[in-house]
């Protein structure tokens, strides 16, 4: 008797090993995301930003506000040093930006879809000739 239980409790351990085995070893479902292609592009070169790419800019306080003063300098590929093959272009006035030039923008925080938008108002020279500055007449 004793010999049988211990038979039926072995067979019962080795289809269990054998099912976690197969378990284990069955392919497995892993939801992939898609290869991530250049989902936005740099508003001084033109270069696609990758997942991971981050724009070099300056925000101004306040920072409690919806709109808010905003410099933005370039992408990695233009800014310190741009790549071979690439130019920084203000997107306004369409002239070229030095290496030490900056766009200025606007910086929106609340929107309906709960993302921050960018509105870029032209670059350093552009805006300076501008009616935004004070010039006594």
């Amino acid at each position: 008797m004793d010999y049988m239980l211990m038979g039926v409790a072995s067979v019962v351990i080795i289809a269990a090993l054998m099912y976690f085995r197969k378990l284990y070893k069955a392919p497995r479902k892993i939801q992939q995301k898609p290869a991530s292609h250049g989902f936005v592009n740099c508003p001084v070169c033109g270069h696609p930003l990758m997942q991971g790419d981050n724009l070099v800019s300056k925000v101004y306080r306040p920072m409690n506000v919806n709109d808010q003063l905003c410099t933005i300098y370039g992408c990695p590929h233009c800014y310190p040093v741009c790549e071979p093959g690439l130019k920084r272009i203000c997107p306004v006035c369409k002239k070229e930006v030095s290496a030490e030039g900056y766009l200025i923008s606007r910086l929106f925080n609340i929107t309906k879809d709960g993302k921050k938008h960018v509105i870029i108002n032209g670059c350093g020279s552009c805006k300076r000739g501008s009616s935004n500055s004070f010039s006594k007449q």
